[in-house]
């Protein structure tokens, strides 16, 4: 038996979990702009990294102000390089990031959100994941989107906090044990290095064991996720890629993970 995926949501506690991606924002505001336009409406949301950052705006009813953003935003907006000499180093200060934050996210607490939110950081002095559900938003996803080298970690509740990708690359179980859910809608951009070849340097096989192991990690929440009696569906698109030197491609990112998004939710899902 099969019925349109966008049937199969309506009437029902519906979680969205948006992954972890390089610039991934772009994409993950198509696919929740799809998501509303065909009368979804999250009871939750969750986001590691980029995820994060889009599913801040999105908890706090601010989703057009979030699109307003992106349509004007430079690299000078978030750029403020340092020296990368801090242990663990990283080539930016991210106070230009949190600054932007606290400009255009409307709400100062995740309590404040109309639909709860769950970001996730790593935690690298302690070793593990971080969960934030309660307190400030912008430092919980100033340190989920910290990506190392890049960002230097964000020191909070006695630690260094990263990129929530770095452990959870789409924080399942995060989202499910805060929100009483019945199905999951996951957005996946996936890793680029899982598409190129094997590489053959040491550090691009370390890279690529990383992304082994995030992907596994997802996959093995989902299975966690349905054994438990809630239903998963994995969306998969394929991002324009972006970096902080090509963000005029941002608009053409979004409305591509919008089309795509709207197919996957009026394509057939077999049921039963």
């Amino acid at each position: 038996m099969t019925e349109r995926l966008v049937d199969r949501l309506r009437g029902r506690r519906v979680g969205v979990a948006l992954s972890s991606a390089f610039f991934g924002f772009y994409a993950h505001t198509g696919f929740v702009r799809a998501l509303h336009a065909a009368g979804v409406r999250p009871a939750g949301y969750s986001g590691s990294s980029a995820g994060a950052l889009t599913a801040a705006f999105a908890a706090a009813d601010a989703l057009d102000r979030f699109v307003g953003l992106l349509g004007g935003l430079g690299r000078s907006d978030f750029w403020d390089p340092t020296f990368p000499i801090g242990r663990p180093p990283g080539l930016l200060r991210g106070d230009r990031f949190a600054a932007l934050l606290r400009a255009h996210l409307p709400l100062r607490d995740f309590e404040d959100c109309p639909t709860p939110l769950v970001t996730v950081a790593t935690d690298l002095t302690r070793g593990v994941r971080h969960v934030d559900v309660r307190g400030e938003i912008v430092p919980a996803v100033h340190a989920s989107c910290a990506l190392p080298l890049l960002f230097r970690p964000v020191a909070r509740f006695g630690g260094l906090h990263a990129d929530g990708g770095i452990v959870d690359k789409i924080p399942l179980r995060a989202l499910t044990d805060a929100v009483a859910l019945d199905v999951v809608v996951a957005h996946l951009l996936p890793s680029h290095g899982l598409a190129r070849p094997l590489p053959r340097s040491p550090f691009g096989l370390l890279d690529r064991a990383l992304d082994v192991a995030r992907d596994d990690g997802w996959r093995h929440q989902v299975d966690l996720l349905r054994a438990r009696g809630i239903e998963v569906h994995v969306i998969t698109t394929t991002p324009t890629r972006i970096t902080p030197f090509t963000m005029s491609r941002g608009a053409g990112a979004i409305e591509r993970a919008e089309r795509a998004t709207a197919e996957a939710l009026h394509g057939a899902v077999r049921t039963g």
